[in-house]
């Protein structure tokens, strides 16, 4: 069990809780030397067959200008995909090494938009890619992020998404787990899910995270887990209440090799995704069995 995980959210991790012990770190005078070693990181990932290692590469006494060009400007290391954050004047980049990470992405996100469509809400909910978001000290990017329409970007500012999407390779997890709990903390629980994807050659992990009800024994135990994994109806609450106590966690966990998967289906909560306490007849949840998932991960293992 992930002690750190299960800090309540008021236990905020800082930038630099579980990156890798092998994580570059390094005082860059310009973009152009950024991306230089990138390339060397990107490239030990195509040069590796077990397709792992570190992902991530750390910028210490960042300027401003900077942080707002690696921001702003996602074609700024020439080709290079990338995922960053920054606090104060150090910034974390998690390099995309190659097309897996972004087809695994987008193939949970067309079979999610595939079951939605079908049930009439193809207007009524957006993905908002690798939007930057705030809190008081921090600024961070997820994968993909989910909104539905009451919370689409107006004139008055950029709300929570419901929903966050982070893939990393296996060596990545730990990072975002603590990426999980600083999404749950710095929206004040707005943030419902968050779906963890951490792959190697041989095999995916999907985690599905999201806060325990505020009467949950603290910290919790795996046996208070187990009851809540194994409760049907088992949703974040809809309004939080005490969230300086509640502690995230992970509700479900699916591994997937190219001829096994374990822990299927991926649920994910109607009213979660749409933020309403309860779900009009019609609607159900998005439910992904074995076959969709092994849909979504078949290009990691080709």
């Amino acid at each position: 069990m992930d002690q750190l995980a299960l800090l309540p959210v008021s236990t905020m991790p800082s930038l630099m809780t579980a990156l890798p012990t092998d994580a570059v770190i390094r005082v860059f005078e310009n973009v152009q030397h950024v991306k230089l070693e990138a390339e060397t990181i990107v490239q030990k990932f195509e040069q590796d067959v077990e397709y792992s290692g570190n992902q991530f590469l750390v910028l210490l006494k960042l300027r401003p200008q900077m942080a707002e060009r690696l921001f702003n400007d996602h074609h700024c290391l020439e080709g290079i995909d990338y995922r960053f954050e920054f606090e104060g004047d150090t910034g974390v980049l998690r390099l995309v090494p190659g097309y897996k990470h972004e087809y695994t992405t987008s193939g949970l996100l067309q079979k999610i938009n595939l079951q939605l469509d079908r049930m009439g809400l193809n207007e009524h909910y957006r993905w908002g890619g690798a939007t930057r978001y705030k809190s008081t000290a921090r600024g961070k990017e997820g994968d993909q992020v989910f909104s539905p329409a009451q919370r689409w970007p107006s004139s008055n500012g950029l709300s929570w998404p419901t929903v966050v999407i982070e893939t990393g390779v296996s060596e990545s997890r730990p990072k975002l787990v603590q990426d999980a709990r600083w999404w749950f903390g710095s929206s004040n629980g707005q943030v419902r899910i968050v779906i963890l994807i951490s792959a190697t050659k041989h095999a995916v992990h999907i985690e599905r995270w999201q806060l325990a009800p505020p009467g949950a024994p603290n910290p919790l135990t795996r046996s208070y887990i187990n009851t809540l994994r194994n409760d049907p109806i088992n949703v974040p609450p809809f309004t939080l209440q005490s969230l300086h106590v509640q502690q995230p966690y992970s509700c479900a966990e699916i591994d997937i090799t190219a001829s096994n998967v374990v822990g299927a289906p991926l649920i994910i909560p109607f009213c979660a995704l749409f933020d309403v306490p309860s779900h009009p007849r019609n609607m159900h949840d998005v439910t992904l069995d074995a076959n969709t998932l092994r849909f979504i991960t078949a290009l990691n293992f080709s």
